[in-house]
Parts: structure tokens; C-alpha cells; sequence
């Protein structure tokens, strides 16, 4: 299947959303948020296909799992494919074996020490075994994007004045200023109004966690940006923010106000 810079975009949002929560999970809701993302690895057409390529190796995980000295990390593979392979093979044992709860794949209270909490060693787990597997699906999603920008961006119209031309069609196209425009523009009172809008989410975000994301902030910067330049915010930028936000009701109210303002479906 083919997709679009955007559709990958708007993939690649929600998976770090969803890789965010799982990598930095507490017992609590570790189960929750291993369901969540192997559901998506495994339904997300583009990322199951990735899996599909790289889980070559069989392990027998039940084994692998009472021969395991306590405290000694399991053992990952330094080649790519057998990496992959395991780790995800782990998880989804965890999934179907322990309904989630992967602290149960190393007896839940130690992964490498005795002298630590149970977060503290899901952490060492987390980042031993879980965090790996989202960067390779991070690291595909992000050149599969690539690749899409580099093959639309060979199918541009090329412009010269007020002529567009592209591989089959010459057409006169509309201009403003002597420049072709791609952008659709807003009035002065919608800008006004989504400006406030992404302010009151900034200081609703400041309120409720004394401090805003780096991820947020990036995102909602560039939602700023977009708007103070009278152009529409990308709607990948709104879906990865609702994605960001989802934990606070009355953030979300306002990134839906800003989504309708722009008639966003």
C-alpha cells in the first residue's frame, strides 16, 4: 500500500503517543499501555508490515524465560533481525501469557537489582527491552516519510510566473503578488481567535503540569507559526496534539475548538 507524506505523518503521530505512554509507563498501568501499543503494531498496516519483514526468528520464549538467571538481563542479539524479533516476540508472550503485565516476564520486583523499586526495575526493563523496538518503528516510520516527500515532491508542478506545469498538463494558475500560492489563507478574525485559542491551551497546560512538554511545545509552536503566517495549521499537527493532550479534558475542548474553527475533519 501507498501512503501519502501525510497519512504517514498523522501514523507516525499516534504511534509516538502511544510508544510515549507505554515507555513511560508505571506498574500501575503497564498492562494497559502494552495492550494499547501491541494492538497498534499489530493493526497498523505499515508497522505490521515492518514486523512481518523483521520477526525472521523463532524463540522459545517460555524457555528463555525459566533458564534466565535472576537478575541477569535477557540476552538481545546485536543483529537487527533477531533483535526485532525477540523483543516483539516477548512482548506479545507477555500479552498473552501475563494479559500485559510484562514485569511478569522478569518476577516482577528485580530485572538486574535487588535494591530497587518495582518502577525502577520495569524502568531498566523498559529501557532494555521495549524502548529498542520503538526506535526501529520510529526509525521506519520516519524514512518511510522521507521517501514519500522525495517522491511527491518529483510529481510538484513546476512553477514559472503564472504558469504550472507538471509531466502531462499545462495550466494558467491563480496568482497573488506574481507568486503561485499552495496555501489556503485565513482572515484576520480567525487568526485572532485561533491565536487565543492556542494561548489559553499553553496556560491551561502551565496550570495543570507546571510545565509544557518539549513535544507539545514543538508541535503547538509550529500550530502558532502556521496561523500567524494566515495560513491553516496541518491537520497532522492537530491529531499528534490531541494525541499528546489526551490525559486533560479541558485541553482537548480547546484543540477541538481550534480544529472546528478550521473546519478540520
Amino acid at each position: 500500500m501507498k501512503y501519502t507524506s501525510q497519512e504517514i505523518q498523522d501514523i507516525s503521530s499516534n504511534f509516538r503517543n502511544v510508544a510515549r505512554r507505554l515507555s513511560r509507563t508505571d506498574y500501575s498501568q503497564c498492562d494497559a499501555n502494552l495492550k494499547r501499543f501491541i494492538k497498534l503494531v499489530d493493526n497498523e498496516p505499515i508497522i505490521k508490515e515492518f514486523i512481518e519483514n523483521h520477526n525472521k526468528h523463532s524463540f522459545d520464549i517460555e524457555e528463555i524465560i525459566s533458564s534466565r538467571e535472576l537478575t541477569a538481563p535477557f540476552n538481545v542479539s546485536p543483529e537487527i533481525d533477531e533483535e526485532i524479533s525477540f523483543e516483539y516476540q516477548l512482548l506479545k508472550y507477555a500479552i498473552e501469557k501475563y494479559d500485559g503485565d510484562f514485569t511478569r516476564l522478569y518476577g516482577t520486583h528485580w530485572y538486574t537489582s535487588f535494591k530497587s523499586t518495582v518502577n525502577d526495575e520495569m524502568s531498566k526493563f523498559i529501557n532494555h527491552i521495549i524502548d529498542p523496538l520503538i526506535d526501529f518503528i520510529g526509525d521506519y516510520l520516519r524514512n518511510c516519510y522521507d521517501k514519500a516527500i522525495c517522491d511527491e515532491k518529483k510529481n510538484e508542478p513546476i512553477n514559472s510566473g503564472g504558469i504550472t506545469a507538471n509531466y502531462s498538463t499545462v495550466v494558467v494558475a491563480q496568482t497573488v503578488g506574481g507568486a503561485v500560492s499552495n496555501n489556503v489563507e485565513i482572515n484576520e478574525g480567525t487568526v485572532k481567535q485561533a491565536l487565543e485559542i492556542v494561548a489559553t491551551i499553553k496556560s491551561t497546560l502551565l496550570e495543570e503540569n507546571s510545565k509544557i512538554d518539549s513535544d507539545v511545545l514543538d508541535v503547538l509552536n509550529q500550530i502558532e507559526k502556521d496561523i500567524k503566517e494566515n495560513n491553516k495549521p496541518k491537520k497532522g499537527f492537530l491529531v499528534a496534539l490531541k494525541g499528546f493532550c489526551s490525559g486533560s479534558a479541558a485541553v482537548i475542548t480547546l484543540i477541538n475548538s481550534l480544529i472546528k474553527l478550521f473546519s478540520i475533519v
